[in-house]
């Protein structure tokens, strides 16, 4: 019984460290679409993935920093630094999530840093 116990811990310990991973890479385009969704191509991470909302509507406070990640990615891409993003729901812990994902909710894309 003890070993069927540290065996379920162990499952969902490593569960836990690989649910929860950064990756980097540059930047390679910014879309934003009429409706104000923000969409990049990060090198190593994604192509045309669906980063967040810009518009209050839709966003509520992840509007705010859905402005902030637009500024910083500007400005990442203006100067070819590379950028880290957090993810915490992402069962896979490769970098490359593919095209046209949605890194929030299909990731838990949830932090971002500009810089090494």
């Amino acid at each position: 019984m003890f070993k069927k116990i540290v065996f379920l811990f162990m499952f969902f310990l490593s569960f836990t460290v690989n649910a929860n991973h950064s990756c980097s890479g540059k930047v390679k385009d910014i879309q934003i679409t009429k409706y104000g969704v923000l969409y990049s191509t990060l090198s190593g991470i994604a192509s045309s993935a669906k980063l967040c909302d810009l518009s209050p509507a839709e966003g509520g406070n992840d509007a705010e920093f859905c402005k902030a990640l637009y500024s910083a990615l500007l400005v990442a891409k203006a100067s070819d630094n590379t950028v880290t993003l957090w993810f915490n729901i992402d069962t896979n812990p490769s970098c490359s999530k593919g095209s046209w994902v949605d890194l929030s909710k299909g990731h838990g894309f949830y932090h971002f840093r500009l810089g090494a």
